[in-house]
Order: C-alpha cells, then sequence, then structure tokens
C-alpha cells in the first residue's frame, strides 16, 4: 500500500508542476477606457432617443446586411437544383460538415436548373 500512495502522491506531484493558471482577458482593448466623453449625459442620451426614432442603430446581430437581395434565377430553376442536389447527396445535415462538390455533380446541379428554366419558359 505504501508503494501505491507514493506512486500516486508522485503523480499528483507531476501534474501540479505541469500544471499553469488560466487568466482572462478584457473583451475590449485597454484603448477604449482612455477615452474620456466632452458630451453630457443628457446629450448623449438625446443623441441615442433620436438616433433609435431615426432607425439608425442596429439591433441583433451587428453583421446583418440591410441591403435588399434581387435573385436571378426563378422559383422553378431553385427547386430542380435543390432536387437534383439532393438526389446527388450534397446537401448538408445537422452540424456536421458541409460535403464537398465535385465540378461534375455542380454542372449536373446548374444543368437541372437550366433545364427547369428551358420548361418554364416554354410553358408561356
Amino acid at each position: 500500500m505504501n508503494a501505491k500512495l507514493t506512486t500516486l502522491t508522485a503523480l499528483v506531484a507531476v501534474a501540479a508542476a505541469f500544471a499553469s493558471p488560466a487568466f482572462a482577458q478584457e473583451a475590449t482593448p485597454d484603448g477604449f477606457a482612455a477615452v474620456t466623453s466632452t458630451a453630457s449625459r443628457d446629450a448623449v442620451r438625446a443623441e441615442a432617443v433620436a438616433a433609435l426614432k431615426a432607425g439608425t442603430i442596429e439591433r441583433g446581430e451587428a453583421s446583418v446586411d440591410h441591403g435588399v437581395f434581387v435573385s436571378v434565377k426563378t422559383r422553378a430553376q431553385v427547386a430542380a437544383e435543390a432536387r437534383e442536389a439532393l438526389r446527388l447527396g450534397v446537401v448538408g445535415h445537422g452540424e456536421g460538415p458541409a460535403p464537398l462538390v465535385m465540378p461534375a455533380q455542380a454542372e449536373s446541379i446548374r444543368l437541372a436548373g437550366l433545364e427547369a428554366l428551358s420548361h418554364t419558359v416554354a410553358a408561356r
């Protein structure tokens, strides 16, 4: 039993020797702390209220782009490309890595969309 206790003590000592403490880091750089405001609290509050009313303050994620997106594909094209991608098995599921789309598969998906477009145009 004495050998087991000595071995355990030695392992704990080695683990403690290699352990290092973790230090937290500030989320913002220290440069922001050095800035002093020249505006009064009431002036800042009035400016914030005006910006809220004007709609110039972002809400939610900072990377949101509020630009207008205009699709260049028809609904039939998108649906046909999605069906082809599902058929080929190149649509990701869950949190795993996205499947790699080979050039031949990408071309097959593109051609499915073009075929759907030609059927849509011919039907008109």
